[in-house]
This record gives structure tokens, sequence and C-alpha cells, in this order.
């Protein structure tokens, strides 16, 4: 009994004791386990502290360590990038002392990550840097880690693009944007204080010949050296900039009681017109000025502009190489034009054009040989225009182009319906644009008028200007060598006025010659010999390239027989007619008498006329 009892205590202590064996092992097992998870962390910790290590040492961001308010580490980078010498320890200097710190004064740009500021290097020269701080704990210490990246070579190309933006690539002076940035700045600080502020609206005169003679290269050079000269007159406050093609502008800031006087924009002028040399060749350049002021002519940049601007072309309208201040009656010009450009827009389709004609005579035979087409406006509220009051801003908008394809097709059926009529083989007369000269469809326009009217080619005469033919000489030769092909006559007009060369006159495919009236209106004056000789001299000139000559604008019995006697074919003017009707021209040249002409008879009257 005995027995029994001790075996069964001694199972139950074998029992007990593998029990506790089993969980000894258990326990170990984990103990080793764990032992060696422990150890394969610290390997990584190992292996990542030394990633880190190498990371920081060779990033090409500058990482320094700050403690205790100095630098207790700095990686290869930053030793670079702040010059560090053996004479200029990079550690244990302050973030003061290479200014990073952060001081809203320094700083250029702030992200939500990291600060753009202008650091300074150990050598004393600025740096402009990105930066970033990090807290952390280093050597069992609070630390900041500063991590500096060099952006100098991106910000130099930020202020390029930014200087480019807002500059003249030709003049390095404002461009339109940043000029009219810089007006308003102006304006408004003006306006803040009560003082005054000029434009002055700089065009030069004849600048297109200057590039047909040099190039636009030649012009280039032109505009940067006159540019160079109004900077250097300009005082700290004013700006200048080119406002497009050879047009600039200044803008004047003045002071309390200041005025802008006469002898400031005489050196503007001065200076512009000092000898320039292109290609060893000397040449001098004038301008016209067009002066607005704030608050008197405008408050706003484009009314100021536009004012400036309109008195500009009245400084060009009264003979270029002035200046003139904008006033009343500029302002009234103004008005006037918003008003014309206005209505112009709806002028055809209102059918408000119509033509005029005014006889020409041929002084051998005393016969009406033809008429040239004159357009005239009838404005809903100004009355019958003159096309000297509308013709130039159909050209700026573009409108005369539609005009004058009206004025030729109607010219051209009037002229047949003439010859239908039994009126002779009548010659018309019609004035062409440049816009009509440099089209692509001139060519096929003329045709289109001939051949819906019938009129026969040798009876239409287009009439240009000799700068207009001079504004694109390849392209005047082309076109009007194909239409004088065709059989069309070419006239030049107004000769003696423009600038072209007898070489280029020599070349055209012309068949007439028109002298200004403003050569004939001196003939037969006391006093004006001049203008006899000029208009022998034309007349001769055109006779030797074989040339008809028609003089317009012949007035009085003195300047008809000075032009006969001089060999001028025909004459137009109000000594004979004014421009009629087309009614009126017909009934005039039924009623001609011949014997008038031959016997040197004065002008009828305009009843008789009319």
């Amino acid at each position: 009994m005995t027995d029994d009892i001790q075996s069964r205590r001694l199972e139950r202590e074998i029992s007990a004791r593998k029990q506790a064996e089993a969980l000894l092992e258990q326990k170990s097992l984990e103990l080793f386990i764990q032992a060696n998870e422990r150890q394969e962390v610290l390997d990584a910790l190992k292996e990542s502290e030394e990633r880190f290590r190498l990371m920081v040492q060779f990033s090409p961001d500058a990482i320094m360590i700050e403690a205790d308010g100095q630098i207790v580490f700095a990686n290869a980078s930053a030793r670079q990038m702040y010059k560090e010498t053996v004479q200029n320890i990079l550690l244990g200097k302050t973030l003061d002392e290479l200014a990073l710190y952060e001081n809203p004064h320094n700083k250029i740009n702030v992200s939500e990550n990291e600060i753009e500021l202008i650091s300074m290097r150990l050598d004393g020269m600025p740096l402009e840097v990105a930066v970033r701080f990090v807290n952390l704990v280093y050597g069992g210490s609070q630390a900041r880690q500063v991590i500096v990246r060099d952006i100098s070579e991106r910000k130099k190309l930020e202020y390029q693009l930014e200087y480019q933006a807002s500059h003249d690539a030709l003049t390095g002076i404002s461009n339109r944007a940043a000029l009219l940035m810089k007006m308003q700045e102006a304006i408004t600080f003006a306006g803040r204080h009560g003082f005054p502020v000029w434009i002055v609206f700089i065009d030069f005169d004849h600048f297109k010949s200057i590039n047909d003679r040099f190039g636009h290269r030649g012009g280039d050079q032109v505009l940067s050296i006159i540019s160079a000269r109004l900077r250097s007159v300009l005082r700290k406050n004013d700006a200048l900039g080119r406002y497009g093609g050879d047009e600039f502008i200044l803008v004047l800031s003045g002071g309390p009681e200041s005025e802008l006087n006469s002898q400031f924009l005489d050196r503007i002028m001065k200076i512009a017109h000092e000898p320039i040399f292109i290609d060893h060749h000397e040449l001098r350049v004038t301008c016209s000025l067009g002066v607005s002021s704030f608050p008197a002519d405008g408050d706003t940049t484009q009314k100021l502009l536009d004012h400036a601007d309109a008195a500009m072309y009245r400084a060009k309208e009264s003979g270029r190489n002035l200046y003139q201040f904008y006033n009343a009656e500029i302002q009234a010009k103004v008005l006037e034009r918003a008003e014309i450009e206005g209505s112009l827009n709806f002028a055809l389709d209102r059918d408000e054009f119509f033509l005029h004609y005014q006889p020409q005579i041929d002084l051998r035979t005393g016969q009406i040989v033809g008429a040239e087409a004159l357009l005239r406006w009838q404005h809903p509220d100004l009355g019958i225009l003159m096309p000297d009051r509308f013709i130039k801003y159909a050209e700026a908008t573009g409108l005369i182009s539609r005009i004058g394809t009206w004025a030729l097709l109607q010219a051209c059926e009037q002229c047949m319906s003439w010859h239908r009529a039994g009126l002779g083989r009548l010659r018309i007369a019609v004035n062409l644009s440049v816009r009509q000269l440099n089209g692509l469809d001139l060519i096929e326009l003329v045709d289109t008028a001939l051949s819906v009217s019938g009129l026969p080619p040798d009876c239409l005469e287009l009439e240009l200007t000799e700068s207009l033919m001079m504004s694109n000489v390849e392209l005047s030769l082309n076109t009007l060598r194909a239409l004088h092909d065709k059989g069309v006559q070419i006239a030049v007009d107004d000769f003696g006025t423009g600038y072209s060369s007898f070489t280029y006159l020599n070349r055209l495919p012309l068949d007439c010659m028109k002298i200004d009236r403003q050569f004939v209106s001196n003939l037969g004056k006391e006093g004006e010999l001049e203008s006899e000789i000029i208009t022998r001299t034309l007349i001769q000139l055109a006779h030797n390239l074989h040339l008809r000559v028609i003089a317009e604008g012949v007035e009085t019995p003195a300047q008809l027989q000075i032009l006969r006697d001089q060999g001028c074919n025909e004459i137009q003017g109000f000594l004979y007619s004014p421009a009629l009707s087309a009614r009126h021209f017909e009934a005039r040249v039924r009623e001609h008498k011949l014997e008038d002409w031959q016997g040197h008879t004065t002008a009828p009257s305009l009843r008789q006329v009319l």
C-alpha cells in the first residue's frame, strides 16, 4: 500500500518535472529567438547608420548639425559650398555667421518645408540657397540638422527669364508690358501725392527709309544707339520703354509744382538728331514727340497713351521733327476719329460712299480725255467728307481694301457707261492704297473690274504715290508689270514729294507722271521762280522717260499758260472744273468747247459747271 502511494507520488513529481522542463525548454527557445532577432536588429541598425553616414558624407547638399549654438558637424559638400580653408574652420561657426538664420528680411521665398535665402560663404561672398531645418537628438542632446542646397544657377536662370519678360531684346530697355506697369505705378504714386506725370510718345520720322536703305540690321543699330542716348537723359524716377517698332515712350515723374519745360523736349530731339554712322555712312534721324500729362489729360494709362499718340500724330501732320502737347483741338480730333472709325464699319453697307469725277484736259487738243475718280463719304452726322478726313482711319482699321475694291468697280462701270453714251474713249484714273498694292489679289481684282464693266484695259489708269511704290519695290515691280502687260495704265502721283530713286523710276512700268499741286500752286506768283524751275525739270524728266505728264490743282490762267509753255500734256483743277457727280460730268463733257481752251479763256463759273 505504501509502495503504491510512493509510486504515484514519484509519477506526479516526474510529470511535474517534465512539464517544468518543457516550459523551460520553450522559454529558452523564445529567449534564443529574441536574442537572434535582437542581433539582427542591431546588425540592421548598424548597417542603416553606416548607410546614413555615407549618404550624409557624400550628399550633394550641404548637411550640417547645430548644437549648443555652434556647428558641430559638416559634410564634405558643406565644407566645399562654404569655401572652407585651413584658416576658416566651418566647425565652431554659428548659423548667424553664415546668414542662415530665419530672418524675414533675408528670406527670398518660403515654402512649407524650406526657405530660400541669401547665405554668406566664409570668403564673404553671397550664396543663394534653399534651407531646411530638422530637429533631432545628437550626442544625447537636442540639436538641429541644417540641409542647404545651392540654387544659384536656378536663380540665375530665373533672373534671366524675368529680365527677358520685362526688357526689350534689342535695346535692353523696358518692353511694352513692363512699360505699362511702370506707367501705372507712376500714376498711382502721383495720384496719391498730387504730383504730375508726363507721357512723351516718340516716333522717328521716315524710319522705314532707313530700313530700306541699310536693311533691318542697320535699322536695329539705329534704334539701339538712340535708345542708349535717351536713357542717358533720364532721372532716377523716370522710365523709358520701347512701345513697338520705332516707337518709344518716356514716363517722366514730377514733384510738387514741377513743370515739363520745352528745353527737355528740345534735348531729346537734339540727341536723336546727332550723327549716327552705319556702314561708314553718316545718318541723322529726326523724331516727332507727343506729350500728355496726368491728371490733366487723363487718369488711366490707356487714355494718356492715346492722347500722347494723338499729339504725336499732330506733330507729324505739322511737318515732323516737332513736339506737340495734347490740347483741346487734338481732343476734338480724337473724338472725331472715334466717331469716324465707328461709322466706317457700316458706311459701305449703308451705301454712304459715292464718287465724284474731275475732268482731265489735253492741252494740245483741248479735249476732255479722262477723269480722276475721287471718293466722297456722305456721313450721317458730319455731312460730306473728303478723303483726307477718313482715308487714314480706313487704312488704320483695314477697311481701305473693301472701300478701294468698291471704288475701282464703281469707277470702271461708270467710265464704260460714258463710252456707251457716246462721250468718246474716256480714261478713268483710280487711286490705289498701300494695302491694295501689297495685297495678293490686286491683279485678280483689276481683271474682275474690267471683265464685269467691259472697260478696255488701256482706259483704266491706276494712280499710286511714289512713296507707296517705294514701300515694297520688288513687290510693286512685279505687280505693276503684270498689270501693265494687260494694258492697264500706271501713273505715279504726287511726284517730287517723296524719296524715290531715279533708278527705280526708270525700272517701274509707268505711263504717266502727275505733278503735285504744291508745285503748281506757286506758278505765276511774283518771286516764285523756283516752282517754275521744278515743274519744268519734272516735265523734261518725264518726257525723257517717255511719260505723259498731268498737272493737278491748276486754278489760274497764269498757271495754265506756264504749264502749256513747259510742254505739260494734261491738266486738271478748278480752273476748268471741280470734281463732279457722274451726271454733271457727262453734261460737262457734252457742253465742252474746244475753242475755250485753245484761246486760254478763264474758268467758267460754278453755276455754269453745275
